[in-house]
């Protein structure tokens, strides 16, 4: 079978490359990797990284806003980008045909935006309108409320797109700063997956990194503690109250991940999950209603989240807690063990068909573990699940002590 996955680190102190080649697609998917995020911001500049990500495309010293946009999209691909709490990532699709224009764009975009300030007062305002969104919206804005209780006063817990003052305050010199100190080559991963030959990703990425300015700025970060145990609300004049209840949880690296994933899919993974069942289904309490894992390199989360009228929100809130107990004493049942990892397989090989996901795969890996984890065996360290390690796991999903409850609504 031949080797699918390269990698290169480009010397000195330029970006790694890392590839997968996959027969029998014509399109290729492209990601730059910066890291650098929303954890490492100081707390006058929450909100920079996503700044940062909006500004680069308002213009570089080659190409304006429109010729940006344009450059793939002309070609039937995509252009785009997001910010997360320790990572931003700009991404491309296109034709195998068109891998240098996507690859040029993504290095022009990370090594030339202009910051001009008349485009960074639009964006600015754009941004605005962004964090307006999420207020509006009860359903976004209570996972942030709930990631700063868990995560206390460390940025890690720090809302991703900053707050109205902090984005207000966030001048052009400060873009250029930030980018100047994190946007450097070795602090990029490039990753690609598709109809692609590893070589010429390399030739091409050393080209257009060649007489980056190196790197003198070494990233640190510290790892969040879990805060204090909990209760919260944040009075909306809204119909639903919203609600979260969780504690902090594994990192992305830890050993037993796939135990605490089984475990989330029978809580609240699906419309077979039991919140689902007993609260939606049986009891009608509550439209939305789902669990959830956020893992990171240091640090994870673990939340249930569910949105219902006020005058139920007391009976609903008794089921979860309830089915977080029956886990943390009983664990779960064979057939929801099985059951669990047919649903987690099933996703990881459909979601393998995106040469997106697999692109986006091989940068979690490189970062996170410092290495490539193949499929199979990811699958097979789902398939090593049992019921004593996900009884394990159910323990930390509830320790009353750690708890963290936050609600929105009136």
């Amino acid at each position: 079978m031949p080797d699918l996955y390269k990698q290169t680190v480009i010397e000195p102190d330029g970006p790694t490359v890392a590839t997968e080649s996959v027969d029998g697609v014509r399109s290729v998917s492209l990601g730059l990797w910066v890291r650098v995020g929303a954890r490492d911001e100081n707390p006058e500049q929450h909100g920079i990284s996503h700044f940062v990500e909006h500004a680069v495309f308002k213009g570089t010293t080659s190409r304006d806003r429109f010729d940006i946009a344009n450059s793939l999209e002309s070609l039937g691909g995509s252009l785009d980008a997001f910010t997360s709490r320790d990572v931003t990532c700009y991404h491309a699709r296109c034709l195998d045909e068109h891998l240098e224009i996507g690859l040029d764009v993504l290095a022009d975009l990370v090594q030339n935006a202009t910051f001009e300030p008349a485009e960074i007062e639009k964006e600015r305002r754009v941004i605005l309108e962004e964090i307006q969104s999420v207020e509006d919206t009860p359903e976004d804005l209570i996972h942030d409320l709930f990631a700063k209780s868990v995560w206390g006063r460390h940025p890690v817990g720090a809302p991703i797109l900053g707050t109205s003052e902090s984005v207000k305050a966030i001048d052009c010199d400060a873009l250029a700063r930030f980018t100047g100190e994190h946007y450097r080559p070795g602090n990029v991963i490039i990753t690609a997956a598709g109809n692609l030959d590893h070589e010429r990703v390399v030739d091409s990425v050393r080209e257009k990194f060649q007489g980056a300015e190196l790197a003198d700025h070494v990233l640190s970060r510290s790892q969040p503690k879990h805060a204090p145990k909990s209760y919260q609300h944040y009075h909306r004049d809204i119909g639903q109250t919203h609600y979260c209840l969780g504690t902090t949880s594994w990192s992305y690296v830890h050993p037993r991940q796939y135990d605490l994933l089984v475990a989330n899919a029978v809580l609240g993974g699906g419309m077979t999950s039991r919140l689902f069942q007993e609260i939606r289904e049986k009891r009608g309490l509550a439209y939305s209603v789902y669990s959830y894992v956020e893992t990171l390199e240091d640090t994870g989360l673990f939340s249930t989240y569910m949105a219902c009228d006020r005058s139920r929100l007391k009976e609903a809130a008794d089921v979860v807690w309830s089915e977080l107990i029956a886990l943390k004493e009983s664990g779960i049942t064979q057939a929801e063990l099985s059951s669990a990892k047919a649903q987690l397989k099933g996703e990881l090989i459909l979601g393998a068909e995106s040469m997106s996901h697999r692109m986006s795969n091989l940068a979690y890996d490189k970062m996170y573990l410092q290495r490539y984890l193949p499929l199979e065996q990811t699958l097979q360290e789902i398939e090593n699940v049992t019921l004593e390690g996900v009884w394990n796991a159910c323990q930390t999903m509830h320790d009353e002590s750690r708890m963290h409850q936050v609600t929105v609504g009136p």
